[in-house]
């Protein structure tokens, strides 16, 4: 029988063993000097009863807990914040074959497009003197896509020229259950328009007038017209010009020379409709706005509309001037004292958006910014926007005559904020702040519109004309047309890759006060130990001889005769047995 196989397993096993015991408590040793800082060492007896002996010296530790320490405060709170920034700064500009170009000059997904149109409940009333009585329809929902389109970069002064093209498309879904086959009672924008301007260049044409309308527009009972909501949006109600009396030729004149205002229907007819002639055309406006590659704080400011570096419509230089960027893009890094500024070609001038307070969009952090159209009446500043210098709208209204071209009256929907005795000229008009009011919530750090309503809406100051017969008692008011809302929801992958930022951003801040906090401990451990065994001298430990063969250690002798088991090597086996 042979034994000695079985003992030099039986000795691995053991060595293994103490090994793994070893290195365990060597692991819970490093882990109480990182959590309590202070001197731990553990003295383990192997089975041979080696005394073992594990522990981390001072210096070791002060060498951990320094790397931890400048980890935190050189990379995580120095270096990180201004790389950041910088990079934030460079990926924002309006280089040519970036990320964020491409983005700009073609938005994958549409904007909010939505219209309310203003029904007239008691057209023959109005006409007989009565207060107008209103009934708000929608929204009509559209997807709305703008493009830049026909780009010229001019490296001379960073800049970069344009043309907008918008095309709007119908979503039923979310315009349900409307349909756009809804029938209305709507003011004929076209008639009112063409009365008030003969009235204001040419009252002695008004005569003229009466007679051109029957013939253009087959003798209408009212000022109001019946049409479907599609119609008076898009597709169009009919005008004909194909008559040769002196009046019609007269006023079809005028019309054709705002072609853009009109949709061809056959030789010499047409279709009036309020947004149909833009709808998937370029517009006509070339724009130019600096890249923000030279100044990341320029980035989309417009320094010129059609060659001109100013308007030329208002009074004064400083109404005319373009503040502000073209309202697609915006500069980075922005604080509560920032104002939103851009340019409205809608209106002919630039707005600003004030911070309202901190809010929170899909849970990331976010400034709420606030506009409105002012108060020419009261504001010096905004005189130059008054029709004429002893003429000043009140506040939230302005006047949009020299901009379009048509005698229209913009103001924030259902006439919020402006003056209580507009409010009382018609009924059905209900403002409210959260529906009606121009709003946005815009993450600082990248200037990026989580959630943007811009809402307008479009009215007309109407009263009696005697010498128009469709008017000759009508009352006295600031009759609302309708109202549009452009906005987005910034969600799916664009709001996923906004999140993932601040989630990086957020576990860099973690890492830095967690790294700089155990840190200072670990340092304040080690320099703990270091003093406290600065006088004892090194650390004794016992050392234990192995059983010699000669006998003559004095233990040894004793010790009582028996066989020993080693952990190191195999056990003596006596020959007689060994052989076999």
């Amino acid at each position: 029988m042979r034994l000695k196989p079985l003992a030099h397993d039986f000795a691995a096993r053991v060595f293994r063993r103490g090994v793994k015991v070893t290195w365990y408590s060597s692991l819970l040793g490093l882990l109480s000097f990182l959590t309590t800082g202070r001197k731990l060492h553990e003295t383990l007896r192997a089975p041979t009863g080696h005394k073992r002996v594990t522990m981390i010296k001072p210096k070791k530790l002060g060498i951990i807990g320094g790397s931890l320490f400048a980890f935190g405060v050189v990379f995580c709170a120095i270096v990180f914040p201004p790389f950041l920034k910088w990079k934030i700064k460079n990926q924002v500009t309006l280089k040519p074959d970036t990320e964020m170009r491409e983005l700009w000059s073609t938005f994958p997904v549409p904007l909010d497009f939505k219209i309310y149109l203003f029904n007239v409940t008691n057209p023959t009333e109005i006409t007989a003197g009565e207060k107008p009585i209103l009934e708000e329809v929608g929204p009509f929902f559209y997807d709305e896509y703008k493009h830049k389109v026909n780009m010229v970069d001019r490296e001379e002064d960073d800049s970069l020229e344009y043309n907008l093209k918008a095309t709007w498309f119908y979503n039923p879904s979310l315009s349900s259950p409307l349909t756009g086959e809804e029938e209305l009672v709507f003011p004929h924008v076209l008639i009112l328009s063409m009365v008030k301007l003969t009235l204001e260049q040419q009252p002695a044409a008004i005569g003229i007038l009466n007679k051109a309308v029957d013939n253009i527009f087959k003798k209408p009972s009212s000022v109001f017209v019946r049409a479907k909501a599609r119609e008076i949006l898009f597709d169009g109600v009919p005008l004909d010009c194909t008559g040769k009396d002196f009046a019609s030729s007269a006023i079809c004149n005028v019309l054709k020379e705002r072609e853009d205002a009109l949709l061809p229907d056959g030789p010499g007819r047409y279709l009036f409709s309020l947004f149909g002639p833009k709808n998937g055309t370029v517009l006509p406006d070339r724009i130019r706005v600096l890249r923000g590659v030279k100044y990341w704080k320029d980035v989309g400011k417009v320094t010129e509309v059609n060659g001109k570096p100013e308007l030329d419509i208002w009074t004064e230089d400083h109404c005319n001037e373009f503040n502000g960027t073209d309202s697609t893009i915006f500069a980075p890094l922005l604080t509560e004292q920032d104002d939103i500024v851009s340019y409205s070609p809608d209106i002919c001038r630039s707005l600003s958006a004030r911070f309202d307070h901190k809010t929170k969009v899909a849970g990331i952090n976010t400034y709420h910014y606030k506009a409105d159209l002012g108060d020419m009446s009261t504001n010096p500043e905004e005189k130059c926007f008054c029709p004429a210098p002893d003429n000043c709208l009140t506040k939230n209204l302005m006047d949009l005559t020299k901009c379009v071209g048509v005698p229209l009256i913009a103001s924030l929907p259902h006439l919020l904020g402006s003056e209580e005795k507009y409010l009382e000229m018609v009924d059905g008009l209900h403002p409210d702040e959260e529906k009606h009011g121009i709003n946005m919530d815009f993450e600082p750090m990248t200037a990026t519109p989580l959630i943007a309503r811009k809402r307008l809406q479009f009215n007309m100051f109407l009263n009696k004309v005697e010498k128009f017969k469709l008017m000759k008692n009508f009352p006295e008011c600031l009759f609302p047309f309708f109202w549009v809302e452009e906005g987005i929801e910034l969600g799916g992958e664009f709001l996923a890759k906004l999140k993932m930022v601040f989630k990086m951003i957020s576990i860099i801040g973690f890492m830095k006060w967690l790294t700089i906090i155990s840190g200072a401990c670990v340092s304040g451990a080690a320099a703990a130990i270091f003093f406290k065994n600065k006088d004892k001298g090194s650390l004794d430990v016992t050392k234990v001889t192995p059983q010699s063969q000669n006998g003559k250690n004095e233990d040894e002798k004793k010790w009582p005769n028996q066989m020993t088991i080693s952990t190191i090597q195999s056990a003596a086996v006596p020959p007689n047995l060994d052989a076999n």
